[in-house]
């Protein structure tokens, strides 16, 4: 996935990369913090629901604010 966002910047021109091995490096970075996070969302938002039935309409309309939530808390 890194990988491919390289390629793309790249591509669009979209930031100019004196070093490939650094950038690519930073990008795996940003994608692990970023799915690290959600991650952790997700585990917070279950916490907050485990009094709740899952898949009830209740839950998935919860699950969506609580999510929202936590995401806009976060900044992401």
């Amino acid at each position: 996935m890194a990988h491919e966002i390289i390629k793309c910047i790249w591509r669009d021109d979209l930031a100019d990369v004196s070093d490939d091995s650094r950038a690519l490096r930073r990008v795996k970075q940003s994608l692990e913090a970023f799915f690290g996070a959600v991650d952790e969302i997700e585990a917070a938002v279950k916490a907050k629901l485990r009094n709740k039935a899952p898949g009830s309409r209740d839950y998935d309309v919860l699950y969506q604010k609580f999510y929202h939530d936590e995401m806009a808390r976060r900044n992401l």
